[in-house]
């Protein structure tokens, strides 16, 4: 596992930042490797989508 880099870091805190401001619920995921934070980032943006589309319906 790889040290994450500032800018990485930093963006990452954004998000949490960002989800934490709209009073989302998420799991903090440790990313193993450059294809794990892909294959997870591809997962958080499904969700969002999901979770936009439910909000929508109501």
């Amino acid at each position: 596992m790889d040290k994450a880099t500032p800018t990485d870091m930093r963006k990452a805190l954004e998000a949490v930042d960002a989800l934490k401001k709209a009073g989302i619920l998420f799991v903090p995921m440790p990313v193993l490797n450059d294809k794990d934070h892909s294959e997870l980032q591809t997962q958080l943006l499904t969700r969002m989508v999901k979770l936009e589309a439910a909000l929508n319906c109501k």
